[in-house]
């Protein structure tokens, strides 16, 4: 009988393929992104980002059923809460929206049938958003903008538009229902969506001084995205900047997201650098427009901070049927020696402020580094995240799961939300902020 040859170019190639199997078979089995429209680095996914044909595409019985069917699927493969299976609310109300369907289905019926229950998730985070091409309202973008408030579309107050359609959203609080409300006005397929009578939109605005204001629209003042971008002129993708205020002893860093990279980095770096070099004693950290972004983005600002220890919120992720569970935890501070800041750090605050904005608005209260100026942020400490993104078979229509679930830091807080050490509404916070640190009086 012949012996094997056991030759490193035999071995070599075994070994590789047995490494993609097994790294397949993780991947299919437990990771949360498998079949997701987007992987991160050291996950696999086989499906990538589509667009759908036109919002007014008509679908069969068979495929909205299957749409359905598919986002039950993956609500249930990875949203922490699921791990036992899927309550009987979502799915008598599946079983509702699907028997619903006639022998034809238009998008926006899918659409609303995937809203309404993924609103029974009760997770702010966990929604579905249509991925067809929209037009924009380019008026109301930027009077929303300047500051402008909503009175009524229609003839309807922005109140009982909400009371009628709050089933379609997935929200914490009603400060929060009532912005996803308002932001469903800013396209033509979002009124629709809404089932707003389109032909004709009378909406009332009140400008800033309360004087009121009334617009009435046709689809020609609705934009193409590109369009609607150029006339607004927004083009600035910074997402966080910097200003100096000697005469105040401030510095202020203000973000539009919580992106967390190398050039973010470099800037806080060169940020703390000057803060130690004018000798300023205070830092106020605007979060009054953040709801997306990294955790990494507030470890990475405590790591300038003279502090030796930090806590980080514990939480749960669903890898397929199991839960990896991860307990809050104080750690040393990675220190930056050469720009440590040992003055006062103020947070500012909104009902937007959302997501990393609120988890980075917690790390600096529940650790005791600062203070916070402004409003009540639009969700939880206590709350789902670290979203997957996926679409439907037919109708391409996007929906986002959470596969995590974090846990406050100060768990005798647990299932509050994040409240101002100094309230007041955010536009006046930074008057606030000055007042603080002119004549020390407690707002």
């Amino acid at each position: 009988m012949k012996k094997l040859i056991k030759s490193p170019l035999l071995i070599v190639p075994f070994v590789i393929c047995l490494a993609i199997v097994v790294f397949t078979i993780l991947n299919v089995v437990f990771s949360p992104y498998w079949d997701s429209v987007y992987a991160p680095t050291g996950y696999l996914s086989l499906t990538s980002l589509r667009t759908a044909e036109s919002a007014d595409t008509v679908y069969t019985n068979k495929q909205a059923c299957e749409d359905v069917d598919y986002l039950l699927k993956y609500l249930k493969r990875v949203h922490p809460k699921y791990i036992d299976g899927l309550p009987d609310d979502i799915i008598q109300l599946s079983t509702t929206k699907k028997n619903s369907f006639g022998d034809e289905v238009s998008s926006y019926e899918i659409w609303r049938a995937c809203a309404e229950i993924l609103h029974l998730v009760g997770d702010s985070q966990t929604f579905a958003v249509a991925s067809f091409k929209c037009d924009y309202l380019v008026d109301y973008i930027k009077k929303m903008a300047a500051g402008y408030k909503v009175v009524s579309v229609n003839g309807k107050s922005v109140a009982d538009l909400l009371q009628e359609n709050s089933y379609l959203y997935s929200y914490d609080n009603e400060t929060m229902a009532d912005k996803c409300l308002l932001s469903s006005f800013q396209t033509l397929q979002g009124f629709k969506f809404l089932k707003i009578d389109t032909s004709e939109i009378t909406i009332v605005y009140t400008d800033k001084a309360g004087f009121s204001e009334k617009q009435v629209y046709t689809a020609d003042d609705f934009y193409d995205y590109d369009t609607a971008v150029a006339m607004i002129g927004n083009n600035d993708d910074t997402q966080y900047s910097s200003s100096f205020d000697d005469k105040n002893n401030l510095a202020v860093i203000t973000f539009k997201s919580c992106d967390f990279d190398s050039e973010y980095k470099k800037f806080l770096y060169d940020f703390f650098n000057e803060v130690f070099e004018r000798n300023i004693r205070n830092i106020a950290i605007d979060l009054r427009d953040v709801s997306s972004g990294s955790s990494q983005t507030a470890e990475e600002f405590i790591f300038y901070l003279n502090q030796e220890k930090m806590k980080i919120p514990g939480g749960v992720m669903r890898l397929g049927p199991y839960m990896m569970k991860w307990k809050s935890d104080t750690q040393l501070i990675n220190h930056y020696d050469d720009a440590l800041f040992d003055g006062n750090v103020y947070v500012l605050t909104s009902n937007s402020t959302f997501g990393s904005g609120t988890m980075f608005a917690e790390m600096i209260q529940d650790n005791g580094f600062g203070k916070i100026i402004g409003e009540q942020c639009s969700d939880f400490p206590d709350t789902y995240g670290e979203v997957v993104v996926f679409q439907t078979p037919n109708s391409v229509l996007s929906f986002q799961v959470s596969s995590k679930h974090f846990y406050r830091i100060d768990e005798s807080k647990s299932n509050l939300p994040i409240e101002p050490d100094y309230v007041c509404t955010a536009d006046q916070a930074e008057k606030v902020l000055l007042s603080i640190l002119n004549s020390n009086i407690l707002y």
